[in-house]
This record gives structure tokens, sequence and C-alpha cells, in this order.
């Protein structure tokens, strides 16, 4: 498994104790409820996207809401609304990742932690995010 994977994967952990329990953030990101080893590289990664996420949580929120069609956010699963904030957070904020990679690298957490069909519905929200949000804005 990637570092980058395992660190998508640690955020994902944090974001739904952030999301399911109200755990503080800082403590969460501490990962001492994490049994495994961490790498340093892996926990940098978690924690920046931990961070990113909590402090423009508003505004992914409402990215969610407005290509999740007709779906209010409170329906969407806690596991998939976090796998959405993370993903549309990497698609904002590193753009030296390819977009089919983060898109992927989520559903692929989906198939991991969800179902297929849940996966479908990330796929296509994140692939409409993508086209009209970063593809339509970006200079020619």
């Amino acid at each position: 498994m990637s570092s980058r994977h395992r660190g998508r994967s640690l955020a994902l952990m944090c974001l739904y104790q952030i999301d399911l329990v109200g755990t503080d953030p800082n403590r969460a990101m501490k990962f001492d409820w994490y049994d495994k080893k961490i790498t340093r590289e892996e926990k940098d990664y978690a924690v920046f996207l931990v961070k990113g996420v909590v402090e423009n949580r508003k505004a992914i929120d409402t990215l969610i809401k407005k290509y999740s069609e007709n779906w209010e956010l409170s329906r969407i699963s806690v596991v998939n609304r976090c796998i959405l904030r993370l993903s549309i957070l990497s698609l904002q904020k590193e753009p030296f990742l390819a977009a089919p990679v983060v898109i992927n690298e989520a559903v692929e957490l989906t198939k991991e932690f969800e179902t297929d069909e849940s996966a479908q519905f990330i796929n296509g929200l994140l692939d409409a995010f993508y086209k009209k949000e970063i593809v339509a804005n970006k200079p020619q």
C-alpha cells in the first residue's frame, strides 16, 4: 500500500471520528487510536488532509451539496461525506496530483469502507465537480 493511500485512509478514519463522534481535531490527529505503525510521511499527509478539510469544511460541504443532485448532506453516509471532503480538498489543493488518480483513490477507499454502489456515487460526484469547477476554471 502506498504512503499516500495509507495517509488518505488515516485521514478518512480521523475525519470520521471528528464528524460522527465530535472528537476534537487536534486530539484525533495524534493517531493514538490507531494500533499499527505509521510512517512520518503517512502521518504528515493525513494531518495535511484533515487540517485542510477542517479549515475548509463549510466551503467543501457547499460544493458537495451543489454536485450531489437532490441529496441532502445529512442523507450521505458519514464515510462517503468524509471521502468526498478529503477528495475535493485534494483536487483543489494538490494540483500536482492527476485528477483521475485522486478520483480513483476515492473510489478505492469507498470500496474498502463502503459499497460498490457508494463508489459509483462518489465517482460521479467527483467527476462532475472536477469537470465543472477545476477544468472549466483553468486559465487557457
